[in-house]
C-alpha cells in the first residue's frame, strides 16, 4: 500500500483533489510489450483506416499475390527523428485485436459483407529486433513474430489452438490421432511448393513441425524462443516461417501481415553480414512460395532508421522503396501525423485520465485536474507527439503534487511548456549499441 501524501490543509492531493488514484502519466512513455499501457486508436486520425486500408484490406481483395512491402512512418518536420508517435503501438495491439478473432471483426467495421468475413480469415504478428534476446537477424525477428501470433488469444483460447481445430475440421481425422493427421496434411502442403528448400528430415525442422502439429502452445513457443538457437534461426530461420505460413494454409488462412519493429538495429548488425543477409532476406521475402503470394511485411520507419538502411535497402538487393517523399510509395506507406487537433489531444488525455479514476462518482470534467486550454496549451508545444504530450502531462501533474497546487492552471503551467526538447539528438557512438531504442 503506497503512503498518502497530505496537503497543509490535511487533505491527499491526488485523490481528493486531482481525483486520482496517482499520476497515470508515465515518466517515460517509451512502448514496452510487457507494460503497453492505454491504447488509444483515435488519435491516429485518418492514418487508422489508411493503416487497414492498405495493409489488410486491399491485399484480401486480391486472389494470388496479396504481398505487400510496406511502412509505418512518422515523418513529422517538427520532430528530427520521428519518434514517439505510436507506430510501435499501433502495430502490436492491432495485430492482438486481428488475431483474437482471425480480423473478422476488423473487416465488419470496414462494411466488408458477412459471406467475406467469413471466407477471410488473416492474421497479424509483431517483432522487433532485440539483442538482448539474440534477435538480431531478420529470420529469428520473424520467427519471433510467429511466436507472437501462436500465442495471441483467439476466443477463449489461442490461435495455435484455434489453428488446430480448423484443420481437424477440414480433414479427414481418426480420434486420438489429431496431431499425426495435421502432420500429413502439412508434410503435403509442404512438398506442393517445389522451390521450397527445406530439408524435412533436418532433426530441429522435424522437432517445429512436429510442436506446431501438436496442442501444447508453451512447449512449441519454448522451443521457438529458446531452444533453437541464433546460428540455426539465422541459417534456417526463413524455413521455420516458411513451415508456419503453409500451416496457415492448411487451416484455409491465406494473408498474414508481418510487423517488424527497430529495422535499424539489424541495419548495424547487417553491416557484418550484409551480402548473405540481404540475399536471404530478398529470396525468402519475395521469391519463395509459399511466402511470397500470401505475406505481407510492414518495418516501422523514421529518419534515423532510413539514414541506417538507405544505404543498402533500395540500392544492393533492389527492395522496394520505403522513402515517404516518393509518391510512388503512397501506396504501401502510412505516415502518422501526431495530434493534429485538439479533439486528439483531449480525447488522449482522458483515456489516461479515466484508467485512474477512484470509485465513486465522476467528475463532470472529464480532463480533471486539466481544463481543456491546458491541455490544447501541451499538445501545441510538444508539436503534437503523442509521447512527449503523454509525458509534458505526468510532469505537470509530479510539478503540481510537489508544489501542492490546489488548481492547475495556465499561470502555473506556462513556464512547464518552455523547455520541451524536440528531439533526442543521435550519435554515432549508438552504432554498435542493438538494444531497443525508444520507438
Amino acid at each position: 500500500m503506497p503512503i498518502k501524501l497530505k496537503t497543509n490543509n490535511g487533505k491527499d492531493l491526488m485523490t481528493e483533489v486531482y481525483l486520482l488514484n496517482e499520476n497515470p502519466f508515465r515518466t517515460s512513455e517509451i512502448f514496452n510489450v510487457d507494460r503497453a499501457g492505454t491504447y488509444v486508436p483515435e488519435i491516429y486520425g485518418d492514418q487508422f483506416d489508411e493503416f487497414y486500408k492498405k495493409f489488410f484490406l486491399l491485399p484480401l481483395s486480391k486472389e494470388k499475390n496479396k504481398q505487400v512491402i510496406g511502412a509505418v512512418w512518422s515523418s513529422h518536420t517538427g520532430d528530427n527523428l520521428g519518434k514517439g508517435y505510436g507506430k510501435s503501438f499501433l502495430m502490436h495491439q492491432e495485430s492482438l485485436e486481428i488475431n483474437a478473432d482471425f480480423g473478422a471483426a476488423k473487416l465488419r467495421k470496414f462494411k466488408v459483407g458477412e459471406e467475406d468475413v467469413i471466407d477471410n480469415p488473416f492474421l497479424a504478428g509483431y517483432c522487433t529486433f532485440d539483442q538482448s534476446k539474440d534477435v538480431k537477424t531478420f529470420p529469428a525477428a520473424l520467427l519471433d513474430a510467429v511466436a507472437f501470433i501462436l500465442e495471441s488469444k483467439n476466443g477463449d483460447e489461442n490461435v495455435h489452438l484455434a489453428l488446430r481445430k480448423r484443420i481437424i475440421a477440414k480433414i479427414e481425422v481418426d480420434e486420438g490421432f489429431e496431431s499425426e493427421a495435421i502432420f500429413r496434411a502439412l508434410q503435403k502442403e509442404l512438398r506442393t511448393f517445389r522451390g521450397l528448400n527445406i530439408q524435412l528430415t533436418h532433426k530441429t525442422v522435424e522437432n517445429f513441425i512436429d510442436k506446431l502439429c501438436h496442442d501444447d502452445t508453451n512447449e512449441l513457443v519454448s522451443f521457438i524462443r529458446h531452444t533453437i538457437g541464433p546460428r540455426v534461426k539465422a541459417a534456417q530461420g526463413f524455413n521455420f516461417v516458411h513451415i508456419f505460413n503453409a500451416f496457415l494454409r492448411v487451416a484455409g488462412i491465406f494473408y498474414v501481415t508481418y510487423f517488424v519493429d527497430q529495422i535499424e538495429n539489424f541495419a548495424r548488425f547487417v553491416k557484418k553480414n550484409h551480402d548473405r543477409d540481404l540475399k536471404i532476406l530478398r529470396e525468402s521475402m519475395c521469391q519463395t512460395s509459399p511466402t511470397d503470394g500470401m505475406a505481407s511485411f510492414v518495418f516501422q520507419m523514421h529518419v534515423m532508421a532510413l539514414n541506417e538502411i538507405e544505404g543498402w535497402w533500395d540500392n544492393v538487393e533492389h527492395l522496394p522503396s520505403l522513402d515517404p517523399k516518393k509518391p510512388i510509395n503512397s501506396a504501401r506507406i502510412v505516415d502518422l501525423k501526431g495530434l493534429t487537433n485538439p479533439k486528439e489531444g483531449e480525447i488522449l488525455a482522458a483515456r489516461y485520465l479515466a484508467g485512474e479514476r477512484p470509485a465513486g462518482p465522476r467528475h463532470a470534467q472529464r480532463l480533471h485536474p486539466f481544463a481543456p486550454a491546458i491541455v490544447e496549451a501541451v499538445r501545441q508545444s510538444t508539436k503534437g507527439n503523442p509521447r512527449r504530450f503523454l509525458e509534458k502531462l505526468g510532469e505537470i501533474l509530479n510539478n503540481a503534487e510537489l508544489s501542492q497546487e490546489q488548481k492547475i492552471d495556465l499561470a502555473f503551467v506556462s513556464p512547464l511548456l518552455d523547455d520541451d526538447n524536440e528531439s533526442i539528438p543521435y550519435s554515432d557512438e549508438q552504432d554498435d549499441e542493438l538494444a531497443n531504442l525508444e520507438r
